[in-house]
């Protein structure tokens, strides 16, 4: 292969790392507001961790399964935003490259246990909790056991998806702290939205369900980062491409 032929072959990478780029600007904003108002609309008049009760409210929810489809693409969208600040801030050498590749990969396990969580709470445990309110009498208490065993499955995927999407946030954290393309105070904001969903995730392996502190205060500084930093990032990459363009024209 010839030194032109690897130009070509990097520049066409570039040009996709780009659009990923330009893609995550879009995406991590809605990836913040699209699981906020589903959320907004999912029930929960009933204490989470009052089995009884939250079951049967769950049960008559005629729209849960719709609003955790919901959920998931949302979350879906703020990881492909994440993956967008990876491919932003990753160069060819420097410190945030390393970071960069790690970021990508805990990006896809927080999505695969968003995924997993989703599934869970969105379809099984609606399912179980139909089925339970449905049982005759003297099927009940199985059916009841039943639904309380998937409560307890989807504590463990909540509690392991907070970390992971705290890792991922702190990887991309660390990157955009390291670097110069972006100002340093995101990488900061991001770390610490990593830690207060880490912290939330750890809580709710030994507590349950809860809107916990750290998961206000997690949610308040992802916002922050993700409003703060797709702007920029869809800035930056415009007129990085702008200026190819012209040295394109030049040089022919």
């Amino acid at each position: 292969m010839t030194a032109i032929d690897q130009d070509r072959l990097d520049g066409r990478a570039d040009g996709r790392g780009r659009a990923v780029a330009r893609f995550g600007a879009v995406a991590l904003p809605l990836g913040v507001i699209v699981p906020i108002a589903a959320t907004a609309i999912h029930p929960h008049r009933e204490n989470v961790l009052d089995n009884p009760a939250v079951f049967t409210e769950y049960a008559q929810s005629t729209g849960w399964i719709a609003i955790h489809f919901a959920q998931w693409v949302g979350a879906l969208l703020l990881f492909a935003g994440l993956l967008g600040v990876y491919y932003a801030i990753r160069e060819r050498s420097g410190p945030g490259s390393g970071l960069a590749r790690f970021g990508v990969a805990a990006t896809a396990q927080a999505a695969a246990a968003i995924t997993a969580l989703q599934a869970v709470d969105g379809i099984a445990l609606k399912w179980a909790v139909d089925a339970w309110t449905a049982a005759p009498a003297d099927e009940k208490t199985a059916a009841f056991a039943a639904a309380k065993a998937l409560r307890w499955t989807e504590y463990a995927f909540q509690s392991y998806s907070n970390i992971l999407i705290g890792l991922a946030l702190a990887l991309s954290g660390l990157a955009i702290a390291r670097g110069t393309r972006y100002p340093r105070w995101l990488g900061w904001v991001a770390i610490g939205a990593a830690a207060a969903w880490i912290t939330h995730g750890v809580m709710v392996a030994y507590v349950g369900l809860f809107d916990s502190i750290p998961r206000l205060v997690g949610m308040a500084l992802l916002a922050v980062f993700a409003f703060g930093i797709a702007p920029r990032m869809w800035r930056v990459n415009r007129q990085r491409t702008a200026t190819e363009h012209r040295n394109l024209t030049t040089a022919s």
